[in-house]
């Protein structure tokens, strides 16, 4: 899915070489996601966002917030390969780079999140 929320049912190589190609400056994010009854329970996708200086900050994340990594290129054949890798269930793509895992990101916000909800407290509320 794209910021536009223009989504797409099983985009091969090609149509994701387009999408990212086609990405600007700034808001542009592309996020794959795989679907189906052999996929086990979680959040599990990749994603890329092209940042205003040509900087591609690519995530995965691996069905919990603790499994959520980042990597920062200006390589468009590398991200696209990731996405691609991504998609077809393979790891291979991930050696191409240098991953942070920012999971802690997202468990402390899960976190607080649910204690405001047990709470009683509102769960609205930037992160």
């Amino acid at each position: 899915m794209t910021e536009r929320g223009l989504s797409m049912r099983d985009p091969g190589p090609a149509a994701l070489s387009r999408l990212v190609a086609n990405m600007q400056r700034g808001d542009s994010h592309l996020i794959v996601e795989r679907f189906g009854a052999d996929e086990p329970e979680g959040d599990w996708y990749a994603q890329v966002r092209l940042q205003e200086n040509g900087v591609y900050q690519l995530e995965y994340r691996d069905g919990v917030p603790a499994e959520h990594y980042r990597t920062l290129t200006v390589s468009l054949p590398k991200v696209v390969n990731a996405l691609v890798g991504w998609s077809q269930g393979r790891t291979a793509w991930r050696a191409e780079f240098d991953w942070s895992n920012v999971g802690a990101e997202f468990v402390g916000h899960v976190e607080r999140v649910e204690s405001r909800v047990r709470g009683g407290g509102s769960a609205a509320g930037g992160r």
